[in-house]
């Protein structure tokens, strides 16, 4: 019987933590949620407008790739681009009306968003320039105008992320320098 209330007792310790934790992040919630709601759903309109565009045109063009007639490559690229166009659309219609994972409740979730975007982008990538090279008749024959603008889309794809990590790594390389040159100075 002892142990039952010992048991009882840490659960009621335990749970007010818990509620603490569940409570702070439905705070930073609300938080969030009320300074994007001051911002307008017009000004957020023309960001929402331009993500429905592009990854809705991915969409439809790997819609026609999934023809019955269509012999094409159709592995984890496809289903991956498509999965992340549908999300990508979704969480954009969530920040149309003030949802916003940019909240520090959420700070995991921008290193796992980063990865997702690096293998959207690696899958995207590959996978245009796939049906290209094997000249898959719904993507090149089938769609000519629509498949050279996910060629230009795929490319600006890499130089946006590319840039993005040499801009990184030059923060990191001046970062470690002033920090040497700061700490060298110390020492002298």
């Amino acid at each position: 019987m002892s142990s039952r209330k010992s048991s009882r007792r840490s659960s009621r310790k335990s749970s007010p933590h818990h509620e603490m934790d569940v409570n702070d992040i439905q705070t930073e919630i609300n938080k969030s949620l009320d300074k994007n709601n001051k911002q307008s759903i017009g000004s957020k309109l023309p960001h929402f407008v331009f993500i429905l565009a592009l990854h809705g045109s991915i969409l439809y063009y790997l819609y026609n790739l999934e023809d019955a007639d269509c012999n094409c490559i159709r592995d984890w690229r496809h289903n991956f681009i498509k999965a992340m166009c549908l999300l990508i659309i979704f969480l954009s219609f969530l920040g149309l009306f003030g949802f916003s994972l940019k909240s520090p409740a959420f700070k995991w979730l921008a290193i796992i968003q980063f990865i997702l975007v690096i293998v959207d982008t690696y899958a995207f990538f590959t996978y245009v320039g796939d049906l290209n090279d094997t000249q898959c008749v719904c993507a090149v024959k089938k769609q000519p105008n629509l498949n050279s603008i996910m060629n230009l889309i795929r490319w600006i794809f890499v130089i946006i992320i590319g840039l993005s990590i040499l801009v990184i790594i030059a923060f990191i390389v001046i970062g470690l320098s002033i920090f040497k040159s700061i700490s060298g100075g110390k020492n002298n």
